[in-house]
């Protein structure tokens, strides 16, 4: 096999995880199976080997999706790093959009998710997505769809593309638009508990109405052990805090410049009690593995550490 091919495949981008690491650029990595922390660099986490590989659509050049997900994180970093450095986040209409469908790609370009269309498909998705997939091969469909998804810089793009299937449009809607629109906010922590990386990536919060209709809130993408981006669903902000978990005055829309066709992003403090139960999320839905810095944030969320 040639060497320029990528073989080992990220499904959590190099660059976000490169926060996390200390001055020598090593991440603290708890390993979910050996229960023992141990130090590793970013390229040797959340990674599978020919994870985005497809053969079927792509013979000739079998790792493009792998390429074209490279390319879109090169023009993503810079965004991120806005959120990561800035204490007022400006963006641009373009930049918004395109890092809105960038993060709804982050939930769809897991492990998790291929074999939910793979390995572990249930009876109910074979018979909906087969619809779509002559042959069955829902794997294919998986990677077929997210072959196309990653050439888009936007929701219209992807909604215009007649390349993609319907189903797929609707996840990349739901998740860069939801039902009534959605919006960024910067969350800066204080205290000593600091965000952590996981498997579970993003982290996807969901509460309950008083009529019992279940509502998405938000997701939270941890950019620093400082910071997290939130993404948030237009409506949250009205419902209750104990639904919430904040305060209705927390939530703040950005405020839109149509003269410089700009996006002023508000920024919040969130404290230790707030990191601690999404950090607490994050390792009990975790999988394989979590990026610390302290290895007493995992002995107190109840996790067992063994001596390496």
């Amino acid at each position: 096999m040639p060497k320029n091919i990528p073989i080992r495949h990220h499904y959590i981008p190099k660059f976000m995880l490169r926060p996390f690491a200390d001055e020598e650029g090593y991440l603290q990595y708890y390993d979910i199976n050996t229960q023992k922390i141990v130090k590793k660099l970013p390229e040797e986490i959340f990674v599978v080997s020919h994870l985005y590989r497809d053969e079927i659509n792509s013979p000739y050049d079998p790792v493009i999706i792998e390429k074209e997900l490279a390319r879109y994180e090169g023009e993503v970093a810079p965004i991120i790093r806005k959120f990561r450095d800035d204490a007022d986040v400006t963006l641009t209409i373009e930049e918004n959009e395109k890092l809105k469908l960038f993060l709804a790609i982050m939930a769809f370009r897991s492990q998790r998710v291929k074999e939910k269309f793979g390995k572990n498909a249930s009876e109910r998705n074979k018979t909906f997505y087969g619809i779509y997939q002559e042959d069955g091969n829902l794997t294919d469909f998986w990677t077929r769809n997210l072959g196309q998804i990653v050439k888009c810089r936007s929701i219209k793009e992807v909604l215009d593309n007649p390349n993609i299937d319907d189903p797929m449009k609707m996840f990349m809607f739901r998740d860069t638009f939801g039902y009534e629109g959605m919006y960024f906010m910067v969350l800066e922590r204080r205290g000593a508990e600091e965000f952590i990386v996981s498997d579970c990536y993003p982290l996807v919060m969901e509460g309950e109405a008083d009529n019992g209709f279940k509502m998405q809130m938000y997701m939270i993408y941890p950019i620093s052990q400082m910071k997290a981006i939130l993404f948030v669903y237009n409506g949250v902000e009205a419902a209750r805090m104990s639904v919430s978990g904040f305060d209705r005055k927390f939530f703040q829309k950005p405020k839109y410049n149509r003269e410089s066709k700009t996006i002023k992003i508000a920024s919040r403090k969130i404290y230790e009690e707030d990191v601690k139960k999404f950090n607490q999320i994050f390792i009990d839905n975790s999988e394989i593995g979590i990026v610390i810095q302290n290895r007493k944030t995992i002995e107190k969320h109840g996790r067992e550490i063994k001596n390496c």
